[in-house]
C-alpha cells in the first residue's frame, strides 16, 4: 500500500488526540469521561461553549493547550498568555506557611484568567482570540488574594494539619486531593477538566465538598489540643441536621452538618478585609445568622437576641479585638468578650461536656482558659474560661463605676485592703468564706442549715445536688433569665439576663441611702419564692423555712422582712477576700454604701459562734455599736 501524506484535518486530529492523551496523564484528569465534561464546561470557550464566554473558535482546548509554540516553562503544553504582576497573598496571625508566591506552576496558569488581568482569548501559539461575554464576579479573583485560600505554599507543620501532608512523598490522604511538587496549589482543590465531581456546587471541586471532606483532606480534627479542629467529629457544626437556606450568605450543601466548615468560612470571593481566616463576616456577625432564632430549621435558639436585653456581656462594643492567637494568661493589654472568646466554634455542642461542675459543659469544648497559673489551651473546668478577664486581668475596672452597666456593684469593707478586690480568682479561693466554684463544698449542713439538698430549676423542680464535696457553676448563677439548663426555654450563659449583673433570677440589691451610708432607706421590701427578690438565692438556700425562721441567723427575719434589708447589704456572694473568719465568716462583708461604721469608726462583725455574733456599724439611721444577735 502506498505511503500517503495526512491531511490537513487528519493532522490536527491526530494532534488533539496526543493533547488529550496528556490530559489524562496529569493528576488532576479523573478518566476518560474528562474531554467530554470540559467540552460541557465553562471552561469551553469555543463557539460551542455553554459558558457566559465564547469565541468564533471550534477548538475547546486551544485556549489553554496547544501541540505546539507553548510555553516551554509551564507544562502541559501551556498555551494562555500567563500574568505577571504580584499578588498580595493571604495571611494572619494564626498562618505560618509564609506568603504563597504563585509565580509558576498550575496556580499561575489559573490565574492567567482568574486573576482578570489578562485577555481571555490570550494565547502564545495564536496570539488574541475574540471572545464575546464575561466571567462573573465570584469568578474574578483579582489580585489580592489576601481573602483567599493561600495557594504555592508548602505546608507547615503548626499542630492542626494532618501529619501525612510531611510525610515523603507529602499526602492529604485523600486520593483527590493532591499537593503539587509538594505545595498547596489551585488544581490540589479544583479539577479544571470536570466541573461537577462535586454535583451540588459545579465549581471544578476535586470531589464532593458534602461534610467538609476537601477542607478537612489537610485540616487535622484529629490531632490534640491546642489543634483548634480537636473535637470537630462530634461538635455541633459537624453533626447538626438543621437545614438553612442554600443562599450565598450560607454553605451551598442545605444542612448545618453538610455544609461543614462552609458555614462559617468561604474559601474564595470576598471582599479584601472583610473578615480574618476566610469568615463571611467579622467575629459575631459570622454568628448571628444561625443564632439570631431565623434561617435554621428547626430554629436555633436566640443567642445574639440576648445582647438586646437590659444586661448583657459587651460583645458588640468590642468588634476587632479579639486574636486567635492572643495570650489567655490572663487578657490584659487589650479585654474583650467575643462570642469566641468564650465558645471553639469546631468542637462546641450540645451535649458532650462534663457531667457535673467545675467541668466545661458543651458549649465550652475546647475553648481556652487560665488558672492563675496560666493559659489553657483547652480549659478544663468552666471557670477557667472566666479567669482570662475576672481574675488577674490588669485592666479590668478597680472602682464600681467601671461596672455600671451591669446595675449598682456594692464596694465591700474588704475592698479597702484588699490587694486586687474585682479578682474573682481570689475570692473563690477564700480560706474565710467563699461559694464552691474552684474549690468544693466544706460545710456541713449542720454549719449550714438552710442549703437545700438540690437546687431549684425556673419551675421549682429540683436540679442538680449540693451535696457535701461538690461544686457549682459560674453560670449556676450569671445565666439567661430562662436558661434552658435551669429548665427555662432560653439558650444558657451570661450572654444576657434581664436581671442585674447578668444573673439567673432577681437579686435586688438596696436603693442608695439619701443621707448617704448608714441613713434611712427604703430598703427592700421581701418577696419570697423564685422568682422573688432573693430569686438567685432562693435557688439554694431555703429562705422561707430556714433563713426566715432564724436557723442560721436569729435576727435574719428582722432585718429581711421587719428592715427591708437586702442579702447583699451583708453578704458578699462571690468570697472574702482579705479579712478574717472572725469578721467575715459566713460571707459577711458589708456593702459600705449602705452601711456606715459608728460614730467611733467601728465597722466590723464578731462572729461569736452558734450562729450569734456583735455589729459594729450603722444601717437604716440605727446605731450597732455593738448589738449583739
Amino acid at each position: 500500500m502506498p505511503f500517503s501524506t495526512p491531511t490537513r484535518v487528519q493532522r490536527r486530529a491526530t494532534m488533539w488526540a496526543v493533547i488529550v492523551v496528556l490530559f489524562l496523564a496529569i493528576p488532576v484528569v479523573a478518566g476518560p469521561d474528562s474531554t467530554r465534561a470540559v467540552i460541557a464546561s465553562k471552561h469551553n470557550l469555543s463557539v460551542s461553549g455553554p459558558g457566559p464566554v465564547t469565541s468564533s473558535k471550534t477548538d475547546a482546548c486551544i485556549f489553554c493547550h496547544t501541540p505546539h509554540t507553548s510555553d516551554v516553562n509551564t507544562k502541559p503544553l501551556w498555551n494562555h498568555a500567563l500574568p505577571n504582576q504580584p499578588y498580595n497573598t493571604y495571611t494572619s496571625s494564626t498562618y505560618n506557611a509564609g506568603a504563597g508566591t504563585p509565580a509558576s506552576g498550575s496556580s499561575k496558569q489559573c490565574l492567567s484568567c482568574h486573576d482578570g488581568t489578562v485577555a481571555l482569548g490570550l494565547t502564545i501559539s495564536e496570539g488574541l482570540i475574540p471572545t464575546s461575554g464575561s466571567m462573573g464576579a465570584p469568578a474574578v479573583l483579582g489580585t489580592d488574594l489576601t481573602n483567599d485560600h493561600p495557594v504555592a505554599v508548602q505546608p507547615v507543620d503548626d499542630g492542626q494539619l494532618h501529619l501525612n501532608l510531611f510525610q515523603s512523598p507529602p499526602s492529604t490522604g485523600d486520593p483527590s486531593v493532591n499537593l503539587v511538587l509538594g505545595k498547596i496549589e489551585c488544581t490540589s482543590c479544583h479539577n479544571p477538566h470536570e466541573p461537577a465531581r462535586d454535583a451540588v456546587v459545579q465549581k471544578f471541586l476535586v470531589r464532593s465538598n458534602s461534610g467538609g471532606t476537601i477542607c478537612l483532606a489537610c485540616h487535622s480534627p484529629s490531632r490534640p489540643q491546642p489543634n483548634m479542629l480537636n473535637g470537630w467529629a462530634t461538635g455541633s457544626h459537624s453533626t447538626a441536621t438543621n437545614t438553612v437556606p442554600t443562599t450565598a450568605s450560607f454553605g451551598p450543601y442545605g444542612a448545618v452538618n453538610t455544609n461543614a466548615c462552609g458555614n462559617c468560612h468561604k474559601q474564595h470571593g470576598m471582599a479584601a478585609g472583610a473578615a480574618q481566616r476566610l469568615l463571611y463576616a467579622v467575629e459575631e456577625a459570622t454568628c448571628s445568622p444561625c443564632h439570631s432564632g431565623a434561617n435554621v430549621t428547626p430554629a436555633l435558639r436566640n443567642v445574639l437576641g440576648e445582647f438586646a436585653k437590659a444586661y448583657s456581656h459587651p460583645t458588640t462594643t468590642v468588634a476587632g479585638s479579639h486574636d486567635a492567637a492572643e495570650s489567655v494568661a490572663p487578657v490584659n493589654a487589650n479585654r474583650h468578650a467575643e462570642c469566641v472568646d468564650c465558645h471553639n466554634p469546631h468542637p462546641a455542642s450540645s451535649t458532650g461536656g462534663a457531667a457535673n461542675p467545675p467541668g466545661v459543659e458543651s458549649p465550652l469544648l475546647g475553648i481556652s482558659g487560665y488558672n492563675g497559673a496560666g493559659a489553657l489551651r483547652p480549659a478544663s473546668n468552666e471557670y477557667e474560661v472566666c479567669f482570662k478577664c475576672h481574675a488577674d486581668s490588669t485592666n479590668k475596672p478597680q472602682s464600681t463605676a467601671g461596672y455600671s452597666a451591669y446595675g449598682r456593684t456594692p464596694v465591700r469593707v474588704t475592698n479597702a485592703t484588699a490587694v486586687d478586690p474585682y479578682n474573682l480568682r481570689l475570692k473563690f479561693a477564700s480560706g474565710v468564706a467563699r461559694h464552691n466554684v474552684s474549690n468544693p463544698r466544706q460545710r456541713t449542713a449542720v454549719q449550714m442549715p438552710s442549703l437545700r439538698a438540690n437546687m431549684l430549676n425556673l419551675d421549682g423542680s429540683a436540679g442538680r445536688s449540693l451535696a457535701a464535696g461538690t461544686y457549682i457553676y459560674c453560670t449556676d448563677c450569671h445565666s439567661n433569665n430562662q436558661a434552658r439548663k435551669s429548665n427555662g426555654t432560653g439558650p444558657n450563659g451570661p450572654h444576657g439576663s434581664t436581671w442585674n449583673h447578668l444573673l439567673e433570677r432577681r437579686y435586688d440589691l438596696e436603693p442608695l441611702p439619701p443621707g448617704g451610708p448608714g441613713g434611712s432607706s427604703t430598703g427592700v421590701p421581701f418577696v419570697t419564692g423564685i422568682s422573688g427578690t432573693a430569686g438567685v438565692c432562693y435557688k439554694c438556700h431555703d429562705i422561707d423555712t430556714s433563713i426566715l425562721l432564724n436557723q442560721s441567723f436569729k435576727e435574719h427575719d428582722t432585718h429581711v422582712r421587719g428592715a427591708d434589708i437586702s442579702c447583699s447589704s451583708c453578704h458578699d456572694p462571690h468570697g472574702i477576700h482579705g479579712g478574717t473568719s472572725a469578721n467575715n465568716s459566713n460571707l459577711i462583708n458589708f456593702d459600705v454604701a449602705i452601711v456606715a461604721p459608728t460614730s467611733g469608726g467601728v465597722l466590723r462583725f464578731n462572729d461569736q459562734g452558734n450562729f450569734t455574733g456583735r455589729c459594729y456599724l450603722r444601717c437604716h439611721g440605727k446605731d450597732h455599736n455593738p448589738l449583739f444577735y
